[in-house]
């Protein structure tokens, strides 16, 4: 008998690499911790776009790239933007990186300014990282940029202080969330194709890792009905900083010279990992995680067993996203671990407790959401008009107009009682019974 599956309720510091203790130690409140954490493991994934791994529903037939989108939810004043420190500090090297390539397109538009037509130079292909501000025609040609200068994509790190901003354009938000299905997967295309010379038209993979802030009626505005029943809500791992009324939080914000010093070293040996002295890209690496398949495997049949308790939708269609999201996550501390076997034990309690964790929050915020608006299609479809089935089937041989109206009522059907039987009448489907104390039909056949 296989041994009953019991979730992780929480994990310690013991159970992270010394570099995600730093971050995990900034708060005292559990949602801060777990927010931190997060958020340092999303700006980490974005600077490793080298890295890959298997997961297990997909076997060795498909490479997984740590692709994470996280959500932080609190209200105004919260506190949300300890990730804004967050990412300026983890990032730099990336932002660093991304100024001086900015400096480049800014040299040309000045040469192109005062050159007008007579400027010869091409404009300079230059890859930004960061980015805070999108459409999707600048987010194809900035994709496109990457595959031109080292032919591989790289992962683009979204972030926003407040996801208001992101989405004030009309009609944006429509472009972020399809471009948001195709960039949590790598090798997902998209396309820019128009009649219109000055736009750049191509077919380019776009990944990105992303840290949004947002209150909850902004996130409720970005994940409408659609996004909802289209697949947004599963691809992003919530972090919610629960009820602060009245309950401050401090975050620690300065760190001592042992802490910055192994946050820079972790920094160079993920940047070595991607770019090489001569700026071209360094070999794929293939972290080991089929170590981890076992773990996935139960988390999810576990799941399996709930939705088969509670008949959820929701949970049937979010789990396996949460899983991935999780596995993600799981693979950059194996690697912040040094790929150590010793310590896989450790990295799967993580995945057992971050795999729940995103989960509860998108059943938390949208499960019943998904329940309501969802459209369940029978395996056998509407059998209303199918041979036996049909109102005429359905009948008994003799029966009133009030029957004959609670059936059609009952089948949903539209056409009336009284349209019905004229049309059965005229084809002598049916034939009205003389002499009944009621008005009464009997069917023919």
């Amino acid at each position: 008998m296989r041994k009953e599956f019991i979730p992780v309720k929480c994990i310690t510091e013991r159970d992270l690499p010394p570099v995600l203790r730093i971050f995990w130690k900034m708060a005292a409140l559990m949602e801060f911790k777990i927010a931190c954490l997060i958020t340092a493991l999303t700006c980490f994934c974005a600077m490793s776009p080298r890295l890959r791994f298997h997961y297990f529903f997909d076997g060795l037939m498909k490479w997984h790239h740590l692709l994470v989108h996280a959500i932080i939810i609190g209200q105004s004043g919260d506190g949300k933007s300890f990730s804004t420190d967050l990412l300026a500090m983890l990032m730099d090297p990336i932002l660093k990186r991304d100024q001086a390539e900015e400096a480049k397109e800014l040299e040309y538009a000045e040469k192109k300014k005062a050159k007008g037509d007579k400027c010869q130079e091409k404009p300079p292909v230059t890859v930004k990282i960061c980015l805070n501000k999108v459409t999707k025609n600048k987010m194809v040609k900035r994709a496109h940029m990457m595959v031109r200068k080292y032919g591989s994509p790289l992962t683009f790190m979204l972030y926003t202080d407040e996801l208001s901003s992101l989405i004030e354009r009309r009609g944006s938000y429509g472009d972020l969330r399809d471009m948001a299905k195709q960039a949590y997967d790598y090798n997902s295309l998209t396309s820019t194709d128009t009649n219109c010379d000055a736009s750049y038209n191509a077919t380019v993979d776009i990944n990105w890792c992303c840290v949004w802030n947002t209150t909850p009626s902004i996130l409720f505005k970005y994940m409408d009905k659609d996004a909802i029943e289209s697949g947004n809500v599963n691809r992003s791992v919530y972090m919610p900083l629960g009820d602060l009324l009245a309950n401050s939080t401090t975050i620690k914000k300065e760190f001592n010279e042992e802490e910055m010093e192994l946050i820079k070293q972790t920094q160079d040996k993920l940047m070595k990992e991607t770019y090489a002295e001569d700026d071209s890209l360094m070999p794929l690496i293939d972290v080991d995680m089929e170590w981890l398949f076992a773990a996935e495997k139960r988390w999810c049949e576990y799941q399996v067993e709930l939705v088969s308790k509670s008949g959820s939708y929701a949970r049937n269609s979010f789990y396996k996203r949460c899983s991935v999201s999780a596995a993600r996550l799981a693979t950059m501390i194996y690697h912040l671990w040094g790929e150590d076997p010793s310590k896989q034990a450790k990295v799967k309690k993580v995945y057992f407790f971050l795999a729940d964790y995103i989960l509860k929050w998108q059943l938390a915020l949208f499960g019943k959401k998904y329940e309501k608006n969802i459209v369940v299609i029978d395996n056998e479809g509407d059998q209303s008009f199918v041979s036996g089935n049909t109102l005429y089937d359905k009948m008994p041989k003799r029966f009133t107009r009030d029957q004959l109206e609670a059936k059609r009522k009952e089948m949903e059907l539209v056409t009336e009682a009284r349209k019905t039987l004229y049309v059965w009448l005229k084809k002598r489907l049916i034939v009205k019974v003389e002499g009944a104390e009621t008005e009464m039909f009997e069917k023919n056949f």
